[in-house]
């Protein structure tokens, strides 16, 4: 290992120290919207990898709605193009005259496909995948739109893992379904063509402006960044083309096929085929990046396509919103109104409740059930396998299935199967045989979440070598993948596989000594669930070394594509609201961290709290209470349950609990914390009520607090987020209140200042919240005296482009004509005037952004109050 650190060490190279922001400073360009950060969370359905990740072209993904200014005051040429009087935006009006504009100077009309020339009767591209998913082939598989885009997510960040680039295609796409064969892949692959070709249209100005440019002897292309192969999409367009334009299509260019986007190098290669100066080549489409600004860096005449102006596109995404919810409406559909069972009620009945403890609502009332019908799940599934003559093995994954295994126990009236020390942290550290192994982990990394300390040691790196990694990242304008570069190093590579293959060794003589395995076992991994990783890493690397079955069995799975082929789980949910049952389900000791030369396994400290561990306790002596009492109430009664039915009350319970909890519940898990063993904090707090309030105001979609977080605002709030969440709502901040409040700002240096009239958007809770631009050497200044005379500033942060806070301003503000006492501020004139002081922001180089919460509480007599 000395080798490496001596090779690391000499790569990494002094960094500049003082780096300052390069070229004048241009007011106007502060005001550019598509630098203007989104707060954390503000994509109300999120997806990882490019902007064309999920969908050709971006499918939409990337128009941009400016909300400062309108499209037609946004962009001019800013190449050095010759043609600097042409417009840099094209709307359908003018397609029809656009060949005339540029007389005899094209001789290559180039265009983008999807949302130019074919268009899609569904009101977005995501939509697609919902009429994909009641296709036979996939609603036989169970497929659903969730599923494909998580799976298109993970092959994005998988390709550039394996060759470097970031195309990928439809094959690609569906490789990550691993529960399905190879046959029932490509059947889906086809079925997904077919349904584009079903929802897809010409869009007639484009067509007829290929047959205009055909008579003038111009040679025509298409150009897309797309999963789709050349056929695929020469499949697709000779569906809705006319035979004569299709005729008229001289090439088409898919990334795909050229490892390469068009915000790349697709363009070099389109402009080297065709054989033209790049000048002579007119490209339109309507993605403002690799439309418009990419081609144009090479002398391309590029045109951004604005198919609605921003008014339009407004409507369009609120009608679609709406068209989502009219489910609410209908009468009684069946995905809504479902008949309610509740049969554990002559239980509660019987049963002496009082006095209603906490521990009681909790455990016998609310989690008991939950884990009477797991073990109601549980044993079917193992009769079931039996009677297939299969030997069947149970183990109970420590620490979170400790309460499992009892309720199972009380079920079934004796022992059922056995606790094992097997976490995710191992299963997946000693996976690493090969580097493909260490691909498919980093590929499954949630970017949300993704932490390069945590990664380094999931992968068994020292923290020495962790750190020299981290700083050589670090030197790169993209550090994650500089760090996912570096792991592929022969002699990195090397030291995580030789760890891992230790680990494996001391993990082998484990599961030898404790399971007890034979050849031809089924084993069964019973655990709380969600996406089941420590199962799918065991199957990946013992199943076939060790010739046994391992399946999984789980209370709450998530509904992912690259879920493990043998896997279920009593219900499944798209997000995780649960971490308060999965403490407690736990078992107090300290995690399995590693085992030792014997196979004995070795355990992390405990560091959650005695206090919290004595509520656990009691929480679990209630649930088995209710277990055996509902035992015997059924058994004297001769009342069975079909197994449906126990499933919808489980789900109801854990849901009840996660959104609607009541006083009693809020107080008792208040302090509760949970272990986060790969984080560097160890401890953190599983919810904040006193914060909710205060978080609420920096996020724009109520979900993006926790469940419990959201129920202290009201349930008002938490069904405001399940809405968004449940029916992936594409709804901005400023949608939720048409009120605003206006604020005047003068924003410059001593050169030029700028005065602009910026409207600030009201909050749930009578607040509001504005985005002001910071660059370094400019300063802000708020004429609060225009509209205020009295007004509360609650705070003032600087955020980076990500919405990350980086500094707190509160405390910063210069004041002309202003008193002030705490967060009470009196403008006394109407010139009133307070500035933001920069105050330690000289180290910032990339752009930031000045966030303020404000309340006015009396408008100046001339203005009118906010409305």
């Amino acid at each position: 290992m000395q080798l490496i650190l001596e090779r690391l060490a000499t790569k990494i190279k002094q960094a500049d120290i003082d780096q300052q922001p390069s070229g004048k400073l241009r007011v106007d360009d502060m005001f550019d919207t598509d630098s203007v950060p989104r707060l954390p969370g503000d994509d109300v359905y999120q997806f990882i990898g490019p902007p064309d990740a999920m969908f050709p072209d971006g499918g939409g993904l990337t128009e941009k709605i400016t909300k400062w200014q309108k499209p037609e005051d946004r962009l001019h040429w800013r190449s050095d193009i010759p043609d600097t009087h042409h417009k840099a935006q094209i709307k359908v009006h003018d397609i029809q005259n656009i060949l005339g504009e540029f007389e005899d100077s094209v001789k290559v009309l180039s265009l983008d496909c999807f949302d130019t020339l074919l268009w899609r009767k569904t009101a977005t591209p995501r939509d697609v995948f919902a009429v994909l998913a009641d296709n036979p082939v996939a609603r036989r598989l169970g497929i659903t739109p969730h599923q494909r885009i998580s799976a298109a997510a993970r092959a994005y960040r998988a390709k550039p893992l394996e060759n470097g680039s970031r195309e990928i295609d439809i094959g690609d796409i569906y490789r990550p379904f691993t529960s399905l064969s190879g046959e029932e892949r490509e059947l889906l692959a086809e079925a997904e063509i077919r349904t584009e070709m079903n929802v897809c249209f010409a869009f007639s100005p484009f067509v007829e402006l290929i047959r205009l440019a055909h008579t003038r002897g111009i040679k025509i292309v298409v150009v897309s960044d797309t999963y789709l192969r050349e056929d695929e999409l020469r499949r697709l367009l000779a569906r809705h083309l006319p035979a004569d334009v299709m005729q008229a299509i001289s090439k088409i260019y898919c990334s795909v096929d050229y490892g390469t986007s068009k915000s790349h190098a697709l363009f070099e290669i389109v402009i080297k085929e065709c054989g033209v100066p790049a000048s002579q080549l007119l490209h339109i489409g309507d993605n403002e990046v690799s439309d418009a600004q990419a081609p144009r860096k090479l002398g391309v005449r590029a045109l951004h396509f604005l198919p609605f102006d921003r008014e339009v596109a407004d409507f369009l995404r609120l009608q679609h919103a709406a068209s989502s919810l009219i489910v609410l409406e209908q009468a009684a559909p069946e995905a809504v109104v479902l008949p309610c069972y509740s049969p554990f009620r002559p239980i509660f009945s019987v049963a002496n409740l009082q006095p209603y403890a906490p521990e009681t609502v909790i455990g016998y009332m609310s989690f008991g059930p939950v884990l009477y019908a797991y073990a109601r799940f549980l044993m079917d599934e193992v009769e079931a396998l039996q009677q297939q003559g299969k030997r069947v093995r149970v183990f109970f994954l420590l620490r979170d299935a400790y309460l499992l295994s009892a309720a199972c126990e009380a079920y079934a009236g004796q022992p059922v199967g056995k606790l094992v020390r097997i976490r995710r942290f191992v299963a997946v550290a000693a996976s690493f045989r090969t580097r493909a192994d260490v691909d498919y982990y980093i590929s499954g990394i949630n970017p949300e979440f993704d932490d390069l300390h945590s990664t380094a040691k999931q992968l068994l790196l020292p923290p020495e070598v962790t750190e020299l990694l981290i700083r050589i990242a670090h030197q790169s304008d993209d550090p994650k993948k500089a760090f996912y570069q570096l792991l592929h190093d022969d002699d990195v590579l090397e030291l995580i596989l030789k760890n891992s293959f230790a680990l494996r060794g001391r993990m082998m003589r484990y599961m030898s000594k404790e399971l007890e395995l034979e050849e031809g076992d089924t084993i069964i991994l019973a655990d709380t669930g969600y996406h089941g990783n420590t199962h799918q890493y065991l199957v990946r690397t013992f199943k076939e070394e060790m010739k046994v079955d391992i399946l999984g069995r789980y209370v709450v799975a998530a509904d992912e594509p690259y879920r493990a082929a043998n896997s279920k789980a009593l219900f499944t949910s798209p997000w995780w609201n649960y971490d308060l049952f999965e403490q407690c389900c736990a078992i107090k000791e300290g995690a399995v961290v590693d085992y030792d030369v014997d196979g004995e396994p070795v355990l992390g400290e405990i560091i959650l709290s005695d206090k919290q561990y004595e509520k656990v306790a009691n929480v679990q002596d209630e649930c088995v209470r209710f277990i055996n009492d509902a035992r015997t109430f059924f058994t004297k009664a001769g009342v069975t349950h079909e197994y449906s039915i126990l499933q919808a009350a489980a789900h109801a319970a854990l849901f009840r609990h996660a959104h609607m909890p009541i006083e009693a519940e809020l107080e008792f898990f208040k302090d509760f914390e949970y272990d986060d063993l790969m984080g560097p904090d160890r401890k953190k707090t599983i919810y904040h009520l006193e914060s909710a309030w205060k978080n609420a105001r920096c996020l724009p979609s109520p979900y993006r607090l926790g469940a419990y977080e959201t129920r202290s605002l009201g349930l008002d709030f938490t069904f405001s987020g399940l809405v968004q969440r449940r029916f992936q709502l594409d709804l901005n901040p400023e949608d939720m209140n048409v009120r605003f409040s206006p604020l005047k700002v003068a924003i410059g240096d001593t050169h030029e200042s700028k005065v602009v009239l910026l409207r600030a958007q009201h909050l749930h809770d009578g607040y509001f919240s504005i985005m002001l631009p910071y660059v370094s050497g400019a300063s802000v200044k708020m004429l609060l005296g225009e509209h205020y005379e009295w007004l509360q500033i609650e705070d003032i942060r600087v955020l980076d482009k990500e919405g990350s806070v980086c500094k707190n301003m509160s405390s910063c503000l210069d004041l002309e004509e202003i008193n002030h006492e705490g967060e009470m501020y009196r403008c006394l004139s109407q010139a009133s005037v307070a500035t933001i002081r920069p105050v330690g922001l000289h180290q910032f180089t990339t752009p930031r952004y000045y966030h303020m919460i404000f309340r006015p509480l009396v408008s100046r007599a001339s203005d009118p109050p906010p409305s």
